[in-house]
């Protein structure tokens, strides 16, 4: 892995429970940690749900591997305006470097 091609700045996030100013319990996304990262689409598709058209993207987000970071499927990365959702991580065999494959376009909050 190139250090070098690690040129966008990704933004890890959480899904946790808190409460309002109501005292009603809230879930809400929180950022957990920021990384540097390469993000590469690999194939997206159309198709219609409720009457809409909806698209989605699939890609791929290659992070170096941190022993004290840990990702996991049910976080979500964010990097500018998109959320990515986080399908399945896995790792080389030196371990360098985590690759996750996301799906962009359609949000599961």
């Amino acid at each position: 892995m190139q250090p070098g091609r690690l040129i966008h700045r990704i933004i890890f996030q959480k899904k946790e429970s808190g409460k309002d100013s109501f005292g009603q319990t809230v879930e809400k996304w929180s950022d957990i940690y920021v990384l540097w990262g390469t993000i590469t689409d690999q194939s997206g598709k159309e198709y219609n749900a409720s009457q809409a058209e909806q698209s989605v993207t699939n890609c791929n987000i290659t992070i170096r591997n941190y022993k004290k970071v840990v990702i996991t499927t049910d976080m979500r990365a964010s990097h500018g305006r998109y959320i990515y959702d986080i399908k399945a991580v896995s790792n080389n065999e030196k371990q360098t470097y985590l690759k996750l494959q996301c799906q962009k376009g359609v949000r599961y909050d």
